[in-house]
């Protein structure tokens, strides 16, 4: 669905396709304003009005300016050639949005982008969208751009890097810290062990020169 925003209170995403409906109901408005001597649709923010006036911009040769959902953006975008990519940017509730169309390697969608970017890239419906995990606001305010199956698409992504990330921070902590110990406990048995070596030199000498002693004495 393309349209109006996902979000039904906190947290929850509706991930019902709600465009077959959307799509019946604007048609069935339209005829009945049709018999009714009304002009227009009287829906113009639907998704349903949105495409079909992208259809009419398009078949006028006119190019159609809405940026309220990817779908429409790449539909009214040219199609790329081989070498030649076609690339759309757009803002979007303050949040900067690319959207490159490649032969090669698909549609790419790039959300914000901070002074240290760290990209991660999720597979949509609409593409490969490369999201900066230090630049989550330009995310939020984008977020109904894409239907709620991408939305999802796109929140698991970055709850799985995460959990990824800190899963592989707590190993990274354990090794350091066994590291650690291990190295305590060596330096501690090299350190008795140093002890016990010079006890036994200096028991050694001692012999030696006892051995001595009684030697001189025994000749003299």
């Amino acid at each position: 669905m393309i349209g109006s925003s996902p979000f039904k209170g906190c947290g929850y995403i509706d991930t019902t396709n709600h465009t077959p409906e959307q799509l019946k109901q604007y048609a069935d408005k339209v005829a009945f304003r049709r018999k009714a001597g009304l002009e227009g649709d009287g829906n113009d923010n639907s998704f349903a009005a949105q495409l079909k006036r992208a259809d009419e911009y398009l078949a006028s040769g006119e190019s159609y300016g809405a940026t309220d959902s990817i779908g429409i953006v790449l539909y009214r975008m040219d199609d790329p050639t081989p070498g030649n990519p076609v690339t759309e940017d757009f803002w979007h509730n303050g949040a900067h949005v690319s959207i490159t169309k490649d032969c090669m390697y698909g549609n790419t969608i790039t959300i914000g982008g901070s002074a240290n970017p760290d990209w991660i890239h999720v597979s949509t419906s609409v593409g490969t969208v490369k999201i900066d995990l230090n630049d989550m606001t330009s995310l939020m305010k984008c977020l109904d751009l894409f239907s709620p199956e991408d939305i999802n698409a796109i929140m698991r992504k970055i709850t799985e890097v995460k959990q990824a990330r800190e899963a592989k921070s707590q190993i990274d902590r354990i090794d350091e810290e066994l590291i650690k110990n291990n190295k305590e406990e060596a330096d501690k048995e090299g350190n008795d062990q140093s002890v016990d070596e010079a006890v036994g030199v200096i028991s050694a000498e001692e012999q030696k020169q006892i051995e001595e002693k009684r030697d001189k004495k025994f000749i003299g």
